[in-house]
């Protein structure tokens, strides 16, 4: 078997003791830290009906710039679509043209590309559009083109902020969810229609089944209400009593742009998966690899930065995480098997309820590698604490966040730097409210049909569309986790390692010392308050060892 080796200068660490006792950097000529995919000519001669269904497809796909449409993007090409027609928005004064070449020239995830730029290039026809846009902005000479060549849509495209207006969000996830249909019904060869969602679309809801659920309102009435000009105030005050019981605008709009997808149920054939929480790749087409700070990957870089010292959380609750190449996979073979079987409603969960992790096993995994592979962008050690009470959560982070951050902040001050420790930890807060509600509950989610694609899949299929969540091995994955964060989203090299760990041990010690130092000092003051009261009484203990010794 033949193994890719991608572009770019990496390392790989070939000896890691305990303790970081001894630490050996090989620098090689390789692109990840965990095991390579089969080479691009082993996949291309692989056949199955799932692999064959994709041959010379034309697919439609917004989201492409993001971090799921990252991966897809190089997995549709990997199985030789005819094209991807690829919808992109100008952003911050570049064209998308320019946004292409940028993300491709940049990102680790395109394998193949250093190599051979030309085997993307002709894949990806450009198509300007803006999804949160009437008519996704896109030109008539585009839409004639879709209209007429499109054979798959695969819709993931979202507006992933927890903290969105609920009119921004209502008008990319929900209206731009609507105006993606209209184009779909139009398309005269397609032959599905796949819809990205969330598995927490519905989780105000204990158990999660794969069925469409009726909306908390009417999404047709939302979208209007949203393009209001002379009630956006009212509206946006409105926001939080609108979304209750649901957490956040994101999860509320997800669940409002699946009855969306519902109504076109009759005109089209149409899929929804919904992945839960996506982490990081297992292994597809590289081990570790990211390209945000959302979620679970936030919290574990932050705790791996010692920004992150405290975090309310649920520790023996089921740990939602996916692989992001499980989901990648999954949703190319529910799309594949939801394009010949219409007549179900083809809604799927994409979770790992079938093979679960709890959140203490995965940090007790992270930690393993906390004095071996530290981050050299970090702002202390990693002193990771837990509770599940808020109250706890919110006093500890004053002694754990606030004033270590006020400290940090006059010894910058001190040396003519500006302070930024608060501001970072500002946003830190925010970030564990968000999170709050997804690590202090816990869900069943139904995985019944996920498991009719599965098994409907060919026997090589899991080596080249590894889907399966039976088959995850969490240690490895987690391991593999922690390093790629290192390497693709702190931008680590691994060169550093060596200079991270000795600085790791400094601050261990320091660490020690300045908890000995307040301990001890907080053990002094309770003495002498205890002796002040009468509880202690130190009155002839010096005579009596006096006597003690001259006899």
């Amino acid at each position: 078997m033949q193994f890719v080796r991608p572009r770019g200068k990496r390392s790989r660490i070939d000896s890691l003791q305990p303790n970081g006792a001894c630490v050996c950097v090989c620098v090689r000529q390789l692109n990840s830290v965990g095991p390579a995919m089969v080479s691009l000519e082993e996949f291309r001669a692989y056949r199955s009906p799932l692999k064959d269904f994709y041959d010379g497809k034309y697919v439609l796909l917004t989201g492409g710039s993001g971090f799921v449409g990252k991966l897809l993007i190089e997995k549709l090409i990997k199985c030789n679509v005819a094209e991807i027609l690829l919808i992109l928005r100008r952003k911050k004064g570049l064209s998308p043209t320019e946004r292409l070449e940028q993300l491709l020239g940049k990102e680790a995830v395109f394998v193949n590309y250093e190599n051979d730029p030309q085997l993307y290039l002709s894949k990806i026809r450009l198509i300007e559009g803006d999804i949160s846009e009437v008519g996704v902005g896109i030109s008539n000479d585009d839409l004639a083109y879709i209209y007429e060549r499109t054979n798959i849509i695969v819709h993931a495209a979202a507006d992933v902020r927890f903290d969105e207006s609920l009119k921004e969000s209502i008008q990319t996830n929900v209206r731009g969810t609507q105006e993606m249909l209209k184009i779909a019904e139009k398309c005269r060869q397609l032959e599905i229609f796949t819809y990205i969602s969330t598995a927490f679309s519905h989780c105000v809801l204990g158990v999660i089944e794969e069925k469409f659920y009726d909306p908390p309102l009417d999404p047709s009435v939302l979208i209007k209400a949203s393009e209001s000009e002379n009630d956006a105030d009212v509206f946006e005050q409105l926001s939080k009593k609108l979304i209750e019981p649901w957490p956040n605008t994101y999860a509320f709009t997800k669940s409002l742009s699946e009855e969306m997808v519902r109504r076109y149920k009759a005109k089209l054939p149409v899929a929804i998966i919904r992945p839960s929480i996506i982490t990081t790749t297992m292994e597809d087409p590289i081990a570790g690899w990211t390209d945000n700070l959302y979620g679970f990957n936030g919290v574990v870089c932050g705790a791996a930065t010692g920004v992150l010292r405290i975090f309310h959380i649920h520790m023996d609750y089921k740990a939602s995480i996916v692989p992001a190449d499980t989901v990648i996979n999954a949703t190319l073979a529910v799309t594949w098997y939801a394009a010949s079987h219409r007549e179900e409603d083809n809604v799927y969960n994409c979770t790992t309820d079938d093979n679960p992790v709890s959140w203490r096993e995965t940090q007790h995994q992270l930690e393993h590698w906390k004095d071996r592979i530290p981050f050299d962008k970090s702002l202390w050690i990693t002193t990771y604490n837990t509770t599940r009470y808020k109250l706890v959560a919110d006093v500890l982070s004053i002694l754990y966040h606030v004033l270590p951050a006020l400290f940090f902040d006059a010894l910058l001050q001190l040396g003519g730097q500006k302070p930024r420790v608060l501001k970072l930890y500002r946003k830190v807060h925010r970030f564990s409210a968000v999170l709050r509600f997804f690590t202090n509950n816990q869900w069943c989610f139904r995985t019944a049909r996920m498991r009719r694609v599965l098994d409907a899949m060919a026997a090589g299929d899991q080596q080249y569309f590894p889907c399966d969540a039976k088959a995850i091995q969490w240690n490895s994955f987690l391991d593999h986790q922690i390093k790629g964060l290192r390497q693709y989203l702190m931008r680590d090299p691994w060169s550093t390692l060596e200079r991270s760990v000795r600085r790791h041990r400094l601050r261990t010690f320091a660490h020690w010392c300045l908890l000995a130092v307040l301990y001890g000092g907080m053990l002094y003051l309770v003495v002498k308050v205890l002796h002040a009261y009468g509880y202690i009484d130190f009155t002839g203990l010096h005579e009596s060892n006096l006597e003690e010794c001259s006899s």
